[in-house]
């Protein structure tokens, strides 16, 4: 085992205990001394490569990080974690992730030895990470913009046509096995938008600060799917939408939520299940919809209901 691997797995324990991880104290401990305030922000780097949502900075602690939560650190190899650690690295293979995280060889190799065991049990179909030598530049500048409240200036390329955009960052947003930037363009119809970051071709922070829309906040927590649309008193626009679902099907449904808003309302002494959704418009949850035909039908919003049926008559009674 390597000074760092030892020092890194040292780190992940006192995340996991709970404690307080202070870069000035650790440089008085054993495994730290003599080390360079960047050599602990190095160790501290390895374990944000695998689990980015891992550990804080505390506030008003100067160099000092805790556990976002300790449940973080449990059940390490989960089909999720394993997934998400071989695309880390795969993107760490093509880019020039280690070189700034300056891992030794030792410890690419057992790394590597630790992903490859796993992926001789697993296959992920699901590639979410743009395999650019460009990508984490890309999101460095992305992070530290949302981080700093910072505009960013954005070139993003859709059917051949490019437009610079100027943007109020809020959030990197992982949804239906695709990265979305969600973000407030500057004179833009738009109060909201999700801009897919395949589609980003570069990504520049300005210094000009802006003031985040606390409402804007707690709408992002509750964004379902990428048609999730924003507007001044979002709560008060929401949409109840009601399906039935055959019985043939419900065990799917009772088994994992197909949206985090679905509740059940009712079920049926004959197996049927009734759902509820509570959406920002319907086509968040057409999609849905259309993919369990004919086993589900929509019991109301009416609008939604009709819009279906006529969608489904002119597929099958083509004129």
């Amino acid at each position: 085992m390597t000074n760092q691997t030892a020092r890194v797995l040292e780190l992940l324990k006192r995340f996991n205990d709970g404690k307080k991880v202070c870069i000035e104290a650790l440089q008085n401990e054993v495994l730290w001394e003599g080390k360079h305030e960047k050599t602990i922000r190095r160790d501290l780097d390895v374990i944000k490569l695998v689990f980015p949502e891992s550990f804080e900075l505390i506030r008003g602690d100067k160099g000092c990080y805790k556990a976002i939560t300790k449940k973080a650190f449990e059940n390490f190899f989960t089909p999720e974690t394993i997934s998400m650690m071989a695309q880390v690295y795969n993107v760490a293979q093509k880019s020039n992730l280690f070189s700034n995280i300056d891992l030794c060889d030792s410890d690419k190799r057992l790394l590597e030895s630790q992903l490859k065991k796993s992926k001789d049990c697993y296959m992920f179909i699901d590639k979410p990470y743009e395999n650019k030598k460009s990508d984490y530049q890309l999101f460095k500048e992305m992070e530290n913009a949302i981080h700093h409240q910072q505009h960013l200036m954005v070139k993003y390329s859709v059917n051949d046509k490019t437009e610079v955009m100027d943007v109020k960052p809020y959030k990197i947003l992982f949804i239906n096995q695709n990265f979305y930037l969600v973000c407030e363009v500057v004179d833009s119809q738009y109060e909201l938008t999700q801009l897919r970051i395949s589609n980003i071709t570069e990504a520049q922070m300005v210094p000009k600060q802006f003031h985040k829309n606390y409402e804007i906040e707690d709408f992002i927590k509750e964004i379902q799917t990428p048609f999730s649309i924003f507007r001044s008193g979002y709560k008060k626009h929401m949409i109840d939408v009601v399906v039935e679902v055959k019985k043939a099907k419900a065990r799917f449904f009772k088994a994992k939520n197909a949206l985090p808003s679905q509740r059940i309302v009712e079920q049926k002494a004959d197996g049927d299940l009734v759902l509820s959704f509570r959406v920002t418009q319907e086509l968040e949850i057409e999609e849905l919809i259309k993919k369990w035909l004919p086993y589900i039908r929509v019991i109301e919003p009416l609008s939604l209901k009709e819009k279906i049926e006529n969608e489904l008559r002119e597929y099958l009674l083509p004129e």
